[in-house]
């Protein structure tokens, strides 16, 4: 691991330094988006951030106070970029669980924890973890090992064509097939198990999806972000908006499942719980122990910030009011396409935020978010006429 963008070549000195000015050093796996996001938070709360990217160029280095170049699934960087912060947090979860954990052992502060960490990296552990608990949760099959036998008696057992989904290694529509072809998603599956635990799902009847925000802080106290309607396309989030349009009995039981999901996981900062409306019931879908995609219209929208009191949590600060600070929000990621851009258009659309992550344009690729809040049904509408402006490949469905 090389420690690029400090005064000094090495991290001891960099540790020297950041105690002179009195600031707790804040280290975050990722330089991602989110990493970006949690920077921008950190300095309105005097904390000094340093990332572990793995790119000089990736989207939280030109916010961080120090960044260092090395893999989150190395111990060896783990370890060094460990010893120079005070409290280590993560912008995402594809990193190396056994020397987080050692690195807890050994007296650092890392949070969440590795074990909190392995509900959203691993969903065969996640699902079986859930099950045991009563959360309710689709029908699947875990196939380890994999056979075609047992893929085609799950799927004659659903009467469809199963959702096939990677234990862990997937992310924003990665690893995971929706197909109405059973031979599709029979091979899709054949060819997953080479590398990972097969996990199938039943496709259930979706009334809609929505999300809740639970940051949990050293102590164990807890605040709630509303819940929110969430929209992906080819497994992706294109757009999160408050409030939801479920019903207060829909709403109470979803906060009541993500809470006691919260509880199971024990994560501290952020536990973003992703949940599936069907005509049955709430469903949990994913968590991810960290910032997520749903909660960005926080950052306009709420007294405090999902960034913020993710920081306030693992850096033993008072957590922050989660109140809306408008009737309504609406986010719209922008994804890379090839329509062109007009800055000024979007610019010149009342009430609009513009969050860009800084990174290479790519088809596909999430590239920033744009959020409107406001009283009326307008903000929605506003909200997309921007990332459209800004030449979003997402779809409106307005």
């Amino acid at each position: 691991m090389v420690l690029l963008g400090s005064k000094t070549g090495s991290v001891s000195v960099v540790m020297k330094v950041s105690q002179q000015q009195g600031r707790l050093r804040i280290g975050v796996v990722g330089g991602g988006q989110l990493a970006r996001m949690l920077g921008e938070s950190a300095s309105a709360l005097g904390l000094r951030l340093s990332v572990l990217a793995q790119r000089g160029d990736d989207a939280a280095v030109e916010v961080a106070a120090e960044f260092a170049i090395g893999s989150p699934q190395d111990g060896r960087d783990l370890t060094l970029f460990a010893g120079g912060v005070d409290v280590m947090t993560f912008d995402h979860e594809l990193v190396d669980l056994d020397a987080v954990s050692s690195l807890s052992t050994d007296g650092h502060h890392i949070y969440p924890s590795a074990a909190a960490l392995r509900f959203a990296v691993h969903k065969v552990y996640q699902r079986s973890a859930m099950v045991a608990a009563n959360i309710p949760v689709p029908r699947h099959c875990i196939l380890a090992p994999y056979s075609d036998d047992d893929f085609d008696a799950f799927a004659d057992l659903l009467g469809h064509v199963p959702v096939v989904k990677a234990d862990h290694g997937g992310y924003d529509g990665r690893g995971v097939l929706v197909s109405s072809s059973l031979d599709e998603a029979r091979d899709f599956a054949r060819a997953l198990s080479a590398s990972t635990t097969v996990l199938l799902e039943e496709a259930v009847e979706l009334e809609s999806e929505v999300a809740v925000i639970v940051v949990t802080d050293r102590h164990g106290n807890q605040v709630t972000y509303p819940v929110v309607d969430t929209r992906q396309e080819s497994g992706m989030c294109v757009e999160v908006n408050f409030p939801s349009a479920l019903s207060p009995a829909r709403s109470a039981e979803a906060l009541a499942v993500a809470r006691r999901v919260a509880e199971i996981v024990g994560a501290v900062g952020v536990l973003a719980v992703e949940l599936f409306v069907t005509p049955s019931g709430i469903l949990l879908n994913e968590v991810a122990a960290r910032p997520h995609n749903s909660g960005h219209w926080t950052i306009e929208g709420s007294v405090t910030s999902q960034f913020e009191n993710h920081l306030r949590a693992v850096s033993g600060l008072p957590l922050g009011s989660t109140d809306a600070l408008a009737a309504r929000a609406s986010m719209v990621n922008l994804v890379g396409s090839d329509s062109p851009t007009d800055l000024a258009g979007a610019l010149a659309i009342p009430g609009l935020h513009l969050h860009d992550y800084g990174k290479s344009w790519a088809v596909g690729r999430k590239l920033g978010h744009v959020c409107v809040i406001g009283d009326d049904e307008s903000v929605r509408v506003r909200a997309w006429k921007g990332a459209e402006f800004l030449g979003t490949g997402a779809a409106r469905s307005l």
